[in-house]
């Protein structure tokens, strides 16, 4: 990579960006297992129109899968109501991929909530439907709500995760990466160190890695037994964008808790594999 190509690489080129969908795959695993207990899967389709503070991004979310099947229970169904009224959710970003402001049609959002309640409240009768209602009607209404609500969502949190910035000679960096691990919980920080690989590869892109710090792992995180020894907790993450615009492609992230045997041995207890690549 010459040195004039890095220079352009620490800033998107969003100019003649066409519309990207993606397909997207977040699977639980527990212990050792080599299949999910637990996985959701859906497209996720991006827009991006010139705005006077940057780009308007559209980001739409569909075809959502829970265990590999259309939503059939209450939950699933309740939580398909929602998503389909939160999005398309709409914001402002620089050439950088940073929001530069926050959820820019409430307005709509707040529409599509009022005749998807309207549908749930048709079909569904009794506290608990109230109950869920009375808590989507209180947090839909502000817009700061819905923004701090986006933060809850494993595609956001990597999308919107810093990739451009002045790495040194080494092509590393020093960053931080927000994932959100617990469920309608505020992302966990993790300190860790980013690089760029200074080669294009097969297939057009340009790969950046992360790599995070151990951290010791919220007892939240254990879904069915109290563990008796200390768990700790990392991730690692690949994000490929394309040569030209620098925008997203595909990126895997893993989020992988486990526990200490030994000085150099460890033993997996849980761990959380995102998927999402371009179609």
């Amino acid at each position: 990579m010459n040195s004039v190509y890095k220079k352009k690489l620490f800033i998107s080129n969003l100019a003649g960006l066409s519309d990207r969908s993606y397909g997207v795959s977040v699977k639980y695993y527990k212990g050792a297992a080599a299949d999910p207990f637990k996985r959701i899967d859906y497209e996720a389709a991006i827009q991006l129109t010139e705005h006077d503070l940057g780009w308007l991004m559209r980001l739409e979310k569909k075809e959502v899968f829970f265990n590999r099947h259309e939503p059939d229970t209450v939950s699933e169904r309740f939580a398909d109501l929602v998503s389909r009224s939160l999005y398309p959710v709409e914001t402002v970003i620089d050439g950088w991929g940073t929001q530069v402001t926050g959820i820019v049609n409430h307005e709509a959002i707040i529409n599509r909530w009022q005749k998807n309640r309207q549908r749930l409240l048709d079909k569904y009768s009794g506290p608990v439907a109230d109950d869920f209602v009375a808590v989507v009607d209180q947090s839909i209404q502000n817009s700061a709500v819905i923004q701090r609500s986006m933060s809850y969502d494993l595609f956001w949190n990597l999308f919107f995760h810093p990739k451009y910035m002045a790495y040194t000679e080494t092509y590393m960096q020093p960053v931080a990466l927000y994932l959100s691990v617990l469920p309608y919980k505020a992302p966990v920080r993790f300190p860790g160190t980013q690089k760029i690989i200074p080669q294009i590869t097969g297939y057009g892109s340009i790969v950046v890695q992360f790599v995070s710090e151990a951290l010791a792992a919220p007892q939240e995180l254990f879904l069915e037994h109290q563990q008796k020894t200390p768990c700790y907790m990392k991730v690692t993450a690949d994000f490929d964008l394309d040569r030209e615009h620098h925008f997203a492609m595909h990126t895997r992230a893993l989020l992988e808790v486990y526990e200490k045997e030994g000085k150099y041995t460890t033993v997996p207890v849980q761990k959380i594999e995102f998927t999402m690549y371009q179609l």
